[in-house]
């Protein structure tokens, strides 16, 4: 695993967040943390800003979202979180010409259809030299499910595909591809792929794909009381059997994959 600032990221993320993402976003915080913050920061789709209130340990310059609720509980981390956070669309950034020297976006650009615009906006704002990190589903996502996976040993390819195309529906998922198509898009705006890493292992994804059943007491929690953990201890389990997809090794292929660039 990628080195990071030494923090339990996984214990962080367990305390109030949804057991399937828990697992899934304490990876992304061990990639994200190590990513340099030179300011000004950018942080494209903030949502509520809690995945950055763990990840980081300084203020990002703005957050940006689309979403009004999500927005409102992001601008009220202000300012240990963010110093200012606007509500836009990443493929019309609200921004001036290289008006950041960095710019961040943990699992948000797969969800939005026009990648071209996006990618060319963020390249845009970003000043030469400026580096763009994210973290992406990649073409293994759909079939590294678990689901997808028992389906295809017994032999019900059809079936194992159409789980993993319902995953990705369901996901809002429109970007599931592998390096060469990112970094030909990411070039395309002007930005140069300087590193890759794959993470999440199919054991990993497996696990993630099971807990999204384990985690129905979790859901009713959140729509009944607005809160996905009621007692930290019934996340105690979790936390005993994340543990080791926490600290696997990185793998060869994985389900979601780390990309940063930098601006031409």
């Amino acid at each position: 695993m990628t080195a990071s600032t030494g923090r339990d990221f996984l214990a962080l993320q367990l305390a109030d967040m949804a057991p399937h993402r828990a697992l899934l976003r304490a990876v992304e915080c061990r990639f994200m943390s190590t990513v340099p913050l030179v300011h000004p920061a950018l942080d494209i789709g903030c949502g509520d800003g809690h995945f950055a209130s763990i990840a980081y340990q300084e203020p990002i310059d703005v957050g940006l979202d689309p979403m009004d609720r999500d927005l409102a509980e992001a601008a009220d981390r202000r300012p240990d979180v963010y110093r200012d956070v606007v509500q836009g669309s990443a493929t019309d950034l609200p921004f001036a010409d290289e008006s950041f020297a960095t710019v961040v976006s943990n699992c948000v650009i797969e969800h939005i259809q026009d990648i071209d615009k996006t990618l060319s906006e963020i390249s845009r704002v970003l000043r030469p030299g400026g580096n763009f990190a994210t973290t992406l589903p990649s073409e293994h996502y759909p079939d590294f499910l678990l689901g997808s996976t028992v389906l295809r040993r017994i032999g019900l390819s059809r079936a194992a595909n159409a789980y993993g195309d319902f995953f990705n529906r369901i996901s809002f998922h429109h970007h599931v591809d592998p390096p060469e198509v990112w970094r030909q898009r990411f070039d395309r705006a002007g930005l140069t792929m300087t590193a890759h890493t794959y993470y999440f292992s199919r054991r990993a994804h497996h696990v993630f794909d099971l807990a999204h059943y384990l985690g129905l007491p979790n859901l009713v929690a959140k729509r009944t009381i607005n809160r996905w953990v009621i007692h930290p201890v019934q996340m105690k389990p979790f936390k005993w059997w994340y543990r080791r997809y926490y600290d696997e090794p990185l793998p060869d292929q994985g389900a979601y994959q780390f990309v940063t660039c930098e601006k031409r």
